[in-house]
C-alpha cells in the first residue's frame, strides 16, 4: 500500500506543478491581452487626436477647454446627432452580421471542436 500511496502523492505533486504552470500561463496571457488593448487604445487616441489637430487652424492657440467646448457644440447639433446615430447603427448591424457569420462557421466546423 505504501508504494501505491507514493505513486499517488507523486501524481498529485505533478498535477500541482501543471496547475501552477497553467495559472502562470493564464496570468501571462491576461497581461498580454491587457497590453494589446492598451496599445490599441493609445493608437486610437493618438490617431484621432492628430486628425483633430490637423483640422484645427492654429491648434496651438486653443486650450483643451476651447477644443472640448467646440467639440461639445459641434457634436450636439441635431445633424451631428442624427449622423452619429446612423453610423453607430450601421456599425452595430455590421458587428451583428459578423458575429452571426462566425457562429455559423463555428457550427459548420463542429460544435465544441476548436479550429486549428
Amino acid at each position: 500500500m505504501s508504494t501505491q500511496m507514493d505513486k499517488l502523492l507523486a501524481q498529485q505533486a505533478k498535477a500541482q506543478q501543471k496547475l501552477h504552470k497553467a495559472e502562470e500561463d493564464d496570468k501571462r496571457i491576461k497581461k498580454q491581452i491587457a497590453d494589446l488593448q492598451r496599445n490599441e487604445r493609445t493608437h486610437r487616441l493618438c490617431t484621432r487626436g492628430a486628425y483633430l489637430e490637423k483640422l484645427l487652424v492654429e491648434p496651438e492657440l486653443f486650450t483643451d477647454e476651447d477644443v472640448f467646448a467646440f467639440l461639445d457644440y459641434a457634436l450636439n447639433t441635431p445633424y451631428a446627432k442624427t449622423r452619429l446615430n446612423s453610423i453607430l447603427e450601421a456599425k452595430r448591424e455590421e458587428a451583428a452580421e459578423k458575429q452571426a457569420a462566425e457562429a455559423a462557421k463555428t457550427e459548420e466546423n463542429g460544435a465544441g471542436n476548436p479550429i486549428e
